[in-house]
């Protein structure tokens, strides 16, 4: 095996090295990255998107390896819903979710044996672990994603059931308040008085995204005075104070969609992940276009060229030990849940 000094070498030349594998490699390998890479990683997407598309496409390729830039729990999704033949890598597997970590599965077990099993069904935010989608399709439950969680509480609703969402609480309160829906209770691991919480509509996980934890209305305020005629648009992970006095709310795809159909002079100001809202503000060169405030996800960040590097070096030499394994177990439960989200999306 060739020595190959990764870090001597200069980005011009780790980027040289990936494009000869991936040719080399050619339709063996398919790459699906995530909207909050780095520009070092996104220039050699076979497709980006959010976590919602990049489900959807890796469950249907045909690619025998799949190197999943993004972090860990979507890393996850892709090999449970790839066939067993495929083998699914992340060039970080430390490339976490704080999101997902305020839910194990152990807590959210202890909360619900208190909820009525035949009245409750499980919503759990794509941002989750394994586990956490396991314990969903083993309960009639399903995934959802921020672009489609206000079709799913809907569709848990109008089958007169009641909805338990986790992990994100805002994301959770800021569906029900589109809804309409005021009658919801919070709980996370530490809860301890469940009087009355068989007769809320929704229960709501207790945890939240520190990327969008960052934006205030004071953020929203200095924009308003300084660009007046600017549409303020913010992710739903933002707290529910932050949606209201915004403009609009939406995924990050929904955002892509909003500022691209936009005419040219359109004016936008935009609380997500700073590397999508800066990509955003290169592609639309005729419109202004400015962060709410600077927030950077630090695990999405993770993902770098010289890593990437290295996995695809593994995986041409036949080194799979790397790769992502979810138990059959694991998966088999989980995918359940996400193929009902699928189908209904």
């Amino acid at each position: 095996m060739e020595y190959i000094d990764i870090e001597g070498m200069s980005d011009e030349e780790v980027d040289g090295r990936i494009r000869e594998i991936k040719a080399r490699l050619g339709s063996r390998v398919f790459m699906p990255v995530h909207h909050y890479q780095r520009d070092e990683i996104v220039q050699f997407a076979d497709v980006t998107g959010d976590s919602l598309q990049l489900s959807r496409v890796s469950a249907k390729t045909d690619a025998e390896f799949i190197v999943f830039c993004g972090v860990y729990f979507m890393a996850e999704i892709a090999r449970i819903l790839a066939p067993p033949d495929k083998h699914v890598f992340i060039p970080d597997k430390y490339a976490g979710c704080p999101l997902a970590d305020y839910a194990s599965i152990d807590d959210v077990l202890k909360v619900w044996e208190h909820l009525d099993h035949d009245d409750f069904i499980p919503i759990t935010y794509a941002n989750s672990h394994a586990e956490i989608k396991a314990f969903c399709g083993e309960n009639n439950g399903l995934v959802c994603t921020s672009s489609n969680a206000a079709k799913l509480f809907n569709w848990v609703l109008g089958n007169l059931k009641k909805v338990f969402f986790l992990p994100d609480v805002n994301l959770g309160i800021n569906t029900s308040e589109a809804l309409g829906l005021k009658d919801y209770t919070i709980v996370d691991g530490s809860t301890s008085d469940f009087s009355g919480i068989n007769d809320k509509n929704v229960v709501i996980w207790n945890g939240n995204c520190p990327i969008h934890r960052v934006f205030t209305i004071d953020h929203v305020r200095y924009w308003r005075e300084k660009e007046p005629e600017a549409k303020i648009i913010v992710h739903p992970e933002c707290t529910p104070d932050v949606v209201k006095v915004s403009d609009m709310t939406g995924s990050t795809a929904g955002i892509k969609r909003a500022v691209e159909d936009s005419p040219a002079g359109s004016r936008w100001v935009i609380g997500t992940e700073l590397n999508f809202v800066e990509r955003l503000k290169r592609q639309n060169p005729d419109k202004f276009i400015a962060p709410l405030e600077d927030s950077i996800c630090m695990n999405m960040s993770k993902i770098r060229r010289r890593k990437l590097l290295k996995t695809l070096i593994r995986i041409e030499n036949g080194d799979y030990s790397e790769e992502v394994v979810v138990s059959s177990e694991i998966s088999e439960k989980a995918r359940i849940a996400i193929n009902r989200m699928l189908e209904l999306s």
